[in-house]
């Protein structure tokens, strides 16, 4: 991080004015301003004419980064850092072509490293095109959490209706809420909106829509298999509530960060849910992007008792995991950088 006493970062943006270029709502020069801010940059020196680089109509969160703008043609100071202003993700922007090819490298690394096998598959081809509509209106990320809730919701109520029309509708409406769920993520990264209520609300939000429709799927199917979707929604909001307990304690907002007594609590999100990790397909199979995937086609397929029984299974699984992570996790915590 710097101080006072290290050099401001010197930013060269060239001479065909790809500074200027707007990139998912965001000019390249902000963009890459504000990448600089969130490594802890703290001033700036920029060889340009001065223009306003906060575009208007896009709320965001400022970057915290004090910008010095000298003549155009001004060389670094010996020693100082540079950057290049017009270049973003690797693509130096000279005119229209670079420029959407800038944009498309740069909408292509939104989706985190550690996803799961269905965003990586399918998912993240929807989302990030429904994603690069949203970032040229005023939307906020946490706008899009909260209606997907409401979305969420509206499929696990459709479903009790009982028809096979309704619970085929249910299961598609919940694939798409689960599409949506990427989309507030990618727009936080796009923007630099990312913030610690967004994150809760985010991963809380989930976890209502979920478990409600698991319980409405077992109600759908009616007799025993209510009894059965009912449990494994209670078993999971245990759990969930168990898991949460722990993370808020360590001072984090994301449930990546969470660590069961038998991992490392110093690997990273990569080492633990990403494909270097050796429980990557065990997880998967537990993890969002899979089961909703996985309700959908039990759904399509007319049958909500196989959502009860999954979700049963599920939160057998996460709520044993966590009973036995109370007794037997290490003392001093039990989360580990996102």
């Amino acid at each position: 991080m710097s101080s006072p006493a290290e050099p401001a970062t010197f930013i060269d943006v060239g001479d065909a004015d790809g500074h200027r270029a707007v990139l998912g709502g965001l000019t390249a020069l902000e963009r890459v301003i504000r990448g600089l801010g969130k490594a802890g940059v703290k001033r700036v020196v920029v060889a340009a004419e001065p223009f306003d680089v906060e575009q208007a109509g896009v709320p965001r969160v400022g970057h915290g980064v004090v910008v010095e703008w000298v003549a155009p043609g001004t060389a670094p100071a010996p020693g100082q850092p540079v950057v290049r202003g017009d270049e973003i993700a690797g693509v130096r922007i000279t005119d229209d072509a670079s420029r959407r090819r800038a944009e498309w490298a740069l909408f292509g690394s939104l989706p985190k490293t550690h996803q799961g096998p269905t965003d990586a598959l399918i998912n993240q081809h929807v989302s990030l095109r429904i994603t690069r509509q949203l970032c040229k209106t005023r939307v906020h990320p946490n706008h899009i959490t909260v209606a997907s809730m409401f979305w969420g919701l509206a499929a696990a109520a459709i479903v009790l209706e009982g028809s096979w029309l309704a619970i085929a509708i249910g299961g598609v409406m919940m694939q798409l809420h689960n599409i949506l769920d990427s989309c507030d993520g990618e727009l936080a990264r796009l923007r630099f909106q990312y913030t610690q209520i967004g994150g809760w609300l985010d991963n809380i939000l989930d976890e209502i829509v979920d478990n409600a429709f698991i319980a409405c799927a077992g109600i759908a199917a009616g007799g025993v298999w209510t009894y059965v979707g009912i449990a494994g929604a209670a078993a999971r909001f245990l759990s969930n509530a168990l898991q949460w307990i722990e993370i808020r304690r360590m001072g984090s907002n994301s449930a990546f960060a969470f660590r069961y007594w038998f991992e490392s609590d110093v690997e990273s999100a990569d080492d633990a849910y990403g494909r270097r990790s050796a429980l990557y397909w065990v997880r998967s199979l537990g993890r969002r992007d899979t089961f909703v995937f996985v309700f959908m086609l039990f759904m399509l397929a007319g049958l909500p008792q196989g959502v009860a029984v999954v979700g049963a299974a599920i939160g057998a699984v996460l709520l044993t995991l966590m009973l036995l992570h109370q007794v037997l996790k290490p003392r001093g915590g039990s989360a580990a950088p996102a």
